[in-house]
């Protein structure tokens, strides 16, 4: 690999999509904390670098910066958000941000120097996302640089040709960017001089010796759930040469109807044998009693699943100190847990699988070994097609180990600016021909790169699609109290609050809802969903029941999601369905996209 590019990370919620990217052009990439030394980036000896966004202000005490003599190297530039501002900054622009500054959230039109080779055949305008607080003053550019891309109210891109420095305020690292790959493929191609040479194969290869070498002759506990990202670990040690005996292992947790079934099955199907099955569902519940805050749901599921690695490695006589756990860790599990290359990114939320005491716990002594660390769903994808699992793991839809756990969620206490929020949600849901309001209900969001816990907006009158979807995406951009939208098939006449907990009945309720649900599109030959989520949460809508959402997306790496467009006809009928369970009352649709709505609600 001899051409490689340098993402430095800044904490950066996208700056492993900025690899990702990178490697979507055939050339190899690798992320480092941006308090690399000039020295060190030397060694590296990359073709470019690139500059990720981040949560900070450039002009913040502590902000994070780069030693300033690798300008001095002579190599290629991209800046990206956070990453453009600072090096106009340390190369002698003036100052960003600053109070009354708009903000820009989601797809923007932005306007491009299409003479500027970054942008060369892309194109005079595209649809670009934006995440930004901060800009750069077109008055205060740096020597030598230009303006080569701008929306009606920001500086969008800079470039200074004659040293090979670019910036652009959006992120074409993200889906939502159009042509986004296309520009930075300029970059490594044109700007970088970079020929296309790397494939999945090479990761792969990589993969294995990075197993090797973490292992070693140990014997190891591999963690799958069915999903293709344990499934591939687990297929991946066992074509890895030299290591210890390997233990796969299928806890069964808050898993959907006949799920447990239906797991252990596929991955006898694909060849992953002497699998040990442990049914913990009752326990899980158990540990979760009375709990709501979902970041102390997900440490406690996570920490739970030590309990259980400890008491495996017991009964299979194991020595603790000396057996590995392997599991199906991605980096947007590291990215969401605050874990990324650099520890800068906020904590949106903690997986099962990182940011939990017992996985720390197991890193800080060397004995965890996640093969697919630095790599995304869509490409755990193409690995495992590449190493010969079956379409039935390699393109099942995610179901993440806290399970149905996640997926209950409790009401929530007004603030003391709810008239505001509601008035403010209502006039945005009036421009577009509807009718909103704001429900007592927190999600996690992640809006600026940031970790948000907000309150949840509905939309109800006409069904159409665009309107819905503009709505949606204004809301959160105006309403900063809010972070997700959703779409309701009924006027809400009335709200009722209802506490709700992980319990049993709850966990049976969604289960069937559930079940029923996915029948349903099943049955109406819905395809193109990445994820499909059913979520019971804790208002009663003209109900003393529960109410239901469906969140359904289309994603490629689950950094950034868009709300699956399912027929009304097909919504109905679920609608329909769902409510005859007895337990249910209201069925709304989430129409949110991600950023500022995670994908889960929790």
């Amino acid at each position: 690999m001899a051409h490689k590019i340098l993402v430095l990370d800044f904490g950066g919620q996208y700056t492993q999509l900025i690899a990702k990217a990178v490697r979507k052009c055939s050339v190899f990439s690798e992320v480092v904390d941006s308090n690399i030394s000039a020295d060190e980036v030397s060694e590296f000896n990359p073709k470019g670098i690139i500059l990720s966004g981040g949560p900070k202000s450039v002009y913040e005490d502590g902000a994070p910066t780069i030693d300033p003599k690798i300008f001095e190297l002579g190599i290629p530039f991209l800046g990206i958000c956070y990453g453009m501002q600072l090096m106009n900054y340390l190369t002698g622009g003036g100052f960003v941000g600053g109070e009354g500054r708009m903000k820009e959230y989601g797809e923007t039109n932005v306007s491009l120097d299409s003479g500027n080779l970054l942008f060369e055949g892309i194109g005079k305008s595209i649809s670009a996302f934006m995440s930004h607080g901060d800009s750069v003053d077109r008055e205060n550019l740096s020597p030598g640089f230009v303006v080569s891309a701008e929306t009606e109210v920001h500086v969008a891109g800079i470039a200074n040709s004659e040293k090979n420095l670019y910036g652009v305020q959006f992120h074409p690292e993200v889906t939502h960017t159009e042509k986004g790959v296309d520009i930075i493929d300029n970059f490594v191609k044109k700007i970088c001089d970079c020929p296309g040479e790397w494939d999945m194969r090479s990761y792969i290869e990589e993969a294995k010796r990075y197993v090797q070498e973490t292992i070693g002759t140990n014997d190891v506990i591999c963690f799958v759930s069915g999903g293709v990202d344990s499934s591939l670990v687990a297929v991946l040690l066992s074509q890895t040469e030299g290591i210890g005996t390997i233990f796969p292992v299928y806890i069964g947790a808050l898993m959907r109807k006949n799920e447990n079934e239906e797991v252990q099955a596929s991955l006898k199907r694909a060849g992953i044998n002497n699998l040990i099955f442990v049914d913990a569902e009752g326990r899980f519940i158990e540990a979760l009693e009375g709990v709501n805050e979902p970041e102390k749901k997900r440490k406690i599921i996570g920490d739970f699943f030590g309990e259980l690695q400890s008491e495996i490695i017991e009964e299979l006589g194991l020595e603790e100190e000396k057996t590995f756990l392997a599991q199906g860790t991605l980096y947007t599990d590291l990215i969401e847990s605050g874990r990324g290359v650099g520890n800068r990114a906020d904590n949106i939320k903690s997986h099962h699988n990182v940011g939990c005491k017992f996985i720390d716990d197991l890193k800080d002594s060397g004995r965890v070994v996640e093969p697919n660390r630095l790599i995304f769903k869509d490409e755990v994808r193409a690995a495992a097609r590449q190493i010969g699992l079956p379409p039935e793991i390699a393109e099942r839809e995610p179901f993440p180990g806290p399970g149905l756990g996640i997926r209950i969620v409790d009401c929530a206490e007004e603030s003391s600016d709810w008239e505001e929020i509601n008035s403010k949600v209502a006039e945005v849901a009036r421009e577009e021909g509807l009718n909103g309001c704001v429900l007592p209900v927190k999600t996690v969001g992640v809006q600026g790169d940031a970790r948000t816990y907000s309150y949840l907006g509905m939309l109800w009158g006409d069904r159409n699609w665009s309107n819905i979807r503009s709505a949606a995406k204004k809301i959160p951009r105006r309403v900063h109290s809010v972070n997700r939208v959703v779409y309701s098939f009924e006027e809400p006449k009335e709200v009722i609050k209802i506490k709700t907990f992980v319990t049993q009945d709850n966990i049976d309720l969604l289960k069937e809802v559930d079940y029923i649900g996915r029948e349903i599109l099943s049955e109406n030959g819905v395809n193109g969903i990445s994820q499909t989520i059913f979520v019971l949460f804790g208002l009663g809508i003209n109900s003393k029941n529960r109410s239901v959402a469906l969140r359904a997306v289309s994603t490629d790496d689950f950094m950034t999601v868009t709300p699956f467009e399912i027929s009304w006809k097909v919504l109905e009928e679920i609608r329909e369905r769902i409510s005859g369970v007895n337990g249910v009352g209201s069925f709304v649709i989430d129409v949110t996209d991600k950023p500022p709505a995670t994908t889960c609600w929790e």
